[in-house]
């Protein structure tokens, strides 16, 4: 999934991608950046430390960027996701279902400010 998705990125023109496995690496990444992300995709189900979590790892960081959330699970837990982000002030571009469609990145991605 994550060569997967880094590849539809670079499709879609987006140059610099990094990624990890779950919340814990996602945390590190972010720490080693010298220059932020502007856009974080966020899978919900990962290994280790969650996307709940990896989300609360963000908030604690201020990060500005916009989010992006991914899924395989039900509409209510992406929902439930959005709102928890919304209440870390967490700027969510959209809620993506899996299997992540391009078109939908894509719009996503037009969402950033």
């Amino acid at each position: 999934m994550l060569d997967f998705v880094g590849d539809m990125l670079r499709e879609l023109g987006v140059s610099d991608v990094a990624t990890a496995n779950n919340g814990v690496n996602g945390a590190k990444v972010f720490d080693l950046a010298v220059s932020k992300p502007e856009v974080v995709l966020c899978d919900l189900n990962m290994p280790g430390a969650d996307g709940f979590e990896f989300m609360e790892a963000l908030a604690e960081r201020k990060y500005a960027g916009g989010v992006i959330l991914i899924s395989g699970m039900d509409e209510r837990t992406l929902n439930s996701a959005s709102l928890m982000a919304r209440f870390h002030r967490l700027q969510v571009l959209a809620t993506i279902t899996k299997p992540v469609d391009k078109g939908a990145l894509s719009e996503a991605l037009s969402k950033l400010r």
